[in-house]
């Protein structure tokens, strides 16, 4: 995961677009710096209020050029980690940006148990408090937390339903099978 700490917009301006992939319409705001929310469409009135309640937001397509492209290419299948920066630390606790660390190191087409991260974070007894903070994950897609899965092999909830879920596990499990 590339994070970035250098979030030095003093105004709290997120500048922000919606994008329509595989019809689905998805938001993305960053600061001039970094990434900072991956969501459903409508985000100025919805969820990124619930992340970011002081911040103005500015539509301006051109600041999220490059996060948009790299969004698109992960879809198409033609990337598999992305590259850019992104800054979590404003809305994230030191224990959900630790949790998110392990999860941003999943590889691509694979899944991990709620539990395992818990092992990782050498936190055993974090089961819930784990997947706490796998569901307050600020940049979906960029941050993989869709690949975070029941320790009895189910699915489990995500942000945007378990339908999408198992959709994009098996997407990525069918572009890296095509890779191998």
């Amino acid at each position: 995961m590339t994070s970035s700490n250098n979030y030095n917009d003093n105004t709290n301006t997120l500048y922000y677009d919606n994008v329509i992939i595989r019809k689905n319409n998805y938001c993305l705001a960053a600061s001039k710096n970094s990434l900072a929310y991956v969501g459903k469409e409508n985000c100025a009135k919805l969820s990124l209020r619930t992340f970011y309640p002081n911040s103005t937001l500015i539509r301006n397509p051109q600041v999220l050029v490059p996060y948009i492209q790299e969004l698109k290419e992960y879809f198409a299948g033609t990337r598999k980690n992305f590259t850019l920066p992104i800054e979590i630390n404003k809305v994230c606790s030191p224990f959900q940006q630790q949790v998110l660390e392990k999860v941003a190191q999943i590889p691509y087409g694979k899944t991990v148990s709620y539990g395992k991260i818990t092992a990782a974070i050498n936190n055993p007894g974090a089961i819930r408090a784990v997947a706490h903070a796998v569901a307050l994950n600020p940049v979906l897609f960029f941050i993989p937390c869709h690949r975070v899965i029941l320790n009895n092999g189910k699915v489990g909830k995500y942000r945007l339903g378990t339908k999408v879920k198992a959709r994009l596990i098996n997407l990525e499990k069918s572009y890296s099978h095509d890779n191998s």
